[in-house]
């Protein structure tokens, strides 16, 4: 009961972390959601299976942090892909400013443009570009995010060169 406790806690900790990663991967808001429930379920289970002794959990070989999103990145490309085979992907469900909070000020309408504007422009990105930049954009640094991927440095270093060229010019054709 402890253990359930200590997950759910976990959980509710990284929901912000895994509901960006989410976002970042998926346009549709019913989509994020559940992707968030598979990304959640499987954090869950790499716990709960780290607590029964499995050698498939969370080892401590990294923190909570990096886990939590290397295993909710790995769902999301998991998600793109099964999405892309159905050919179900649509641009429909684009963030919604109405869902947002409250009026704020010109200058929150203005970031909250930007925001829109550049999780558009990632998820025109290959996913190996959307998923280096959405990892350094939550502060992962290239080594983690090397560790996460199971590539080496320097190719992290090169995707990240390269996925920044690539939003550029996709944020200059944006109107």
């Amino acid at each position: 009961m402890k253990e359930t406790i200590q997950i759910e806690k976990l959980l509710s900790e990284y929901a912000p972390l895994m509901a960006r990663i989410a976002a970042t991967f998926e346009a549709n808001k019913s989509l994020q959601d559940e992707l968030i429930q598979e990304m959640s379920l499987a954090v869950w289970r790499a716990f709960d299976g780290a607590s029964k002794g499995s050698d498939k959990g969370f080892r401590g070989e990294a923190s909570v942090k990096t886990f939590v999103a290397k295993i909710a990145h790995n769902k999301a490309v998991d998600h793109v892909i099964k999405e892309q085979r159905r050919k179900e992907f649509t641009h429909d469900g684009e963030f919604d400013p109405s869902n947002a909070s409250g009026a704020g000020s010109s200058r929150d309408a203005t970031l909250q443009e930007n925001a829109m504007d550049l999780m558009t422009g990632l998820r025109q990105l290959e996913i190996k570009y959307r998923q280096v930049l959405s990892m350094m954009l939550e502060g992962f640094s290239q080594i983690e995010i090397a560790n996460m991927l199971g590539i080496n440095e320097a190719a992290v270093a090169k995707r990240i060169a390269r996925a920044r060229q690539q939003l550029t010019q996709v944020m200059e054709q944006q109107p």
